[in-house]
Order: C-alpha cells, then sequence, then structure tokens
C-alpha cells in the first residue's frame, strides 16, 4: 500500500528557475518537468498560449522527501499570494483513506477544488483546513 506525506510549492511562473535553484542549493537532479503544453488537450479548456511553457508540474527529492513543483498563472483558479504557495500533500491507493481525510480536513476548512477523477488521478481534491494549511489529495488505484 502506497501511503505518503509530500510537498508541492507552487510559483509565479518561476517555477523552472525555482527548481534549477533548489538543483544547485541541495545538489539534486528533477525527476524531469511537464509543461502545460505536455498536458492533454481539454477542448472545453484550452490551455492559454501565454502559459504553455511554464511547469505544471515537477519533482525533486530533497533529504529523502518529495517536493513537487508547479507555476500558478494567472486565470488557473488558484489564486497566487506569496506565502500560501506551499501544500502538504496526501498520495495513497486507499479509496476509502482519501474520502476520509479529505472530509474531515475540509470540516470548518474551504474546499477549492472537489475530490474529483484527472488525468493523473482516480481522485484528486484541494482543501484549506480550519487552520489555514493548504492540502492536496491524490488518489490512485496503482499498486
Amino acid at each position: 500500500m502506497i501511503n505518503m506525506l509530500e510537498v508541492y510549492l507552487n510559483f509565479k511562473n518561476e517555477a523552472k528557475a525555482a527548481i534549477a535553484f533548489y538543483e544547485t542549493v541541495f545538489d539534486v537532479k528533477n525527476e524531469g518537468i511537464m509543461t502545460f503544453a505536455d498536458a492533454p488537450a481539454d477542448p472545453e479548456h484550452p490551455t492559454p498560449e501565454a502559459w504553455k511553457d511554464l511547469v505544471i508540474n515537477s519533482s525533486i527529492t530533497i533529504e529523502g522527501v518529495p517536493v513537487m513543483i508547479s507555476d500558478v498563472p494567472e486565470g488557473m483558479g488558484l489564486t497566487f499570494i506569496e506565502g500560501n504557495n506551499v501544500s502538504l500533500v496526501i498520495n495513497t491507493n486507499d479509496e476509502a483513506k482519501i474520502d476520509r481525510i479529505f472530509n474531515r480536513l475540509a470540516e470548518g476548512g474551504k474546499i477549492s477544488m472537489p475530490l474529483g477523477e484527472t488525468f493523473w488521478a482516480k481522485k484528486y481534491g484541494m482543501v484549506v483546513d480550519k487552520f489555514g494549511i493548504n492540502w492536496m489529495l491524490n488518489y490512485s488505484d496503482e499498486a
């Protein structure tokens, strides 16, 4: 069973520069950069031209901890505010667990994105808990 806590860092169109910086600081190499242009096409929500070279997801491992990184372009639906650009990520292949944790975190908090299927996960959702902590919950049925 996969159960993992990760860190997610968001940047205002500076993810590539941040990745390069952290690679030198921590002497690590990113595990691949996916841009918005690399994501599957969605005819209902086409990717704006200005986003195509921005990072939709990348990851590096710092001191044994997975750290995911992305840009938050204007109009994406998330509001980037320096200081709220760190999220904790729960990854699991236990569907009941992801539902339970998401619902508990949402009590007294605010759902930013309801749990739902994405191109990378069976269920993915975002919630800010009642203490202002950003959480991303990711369920995959892969072992």
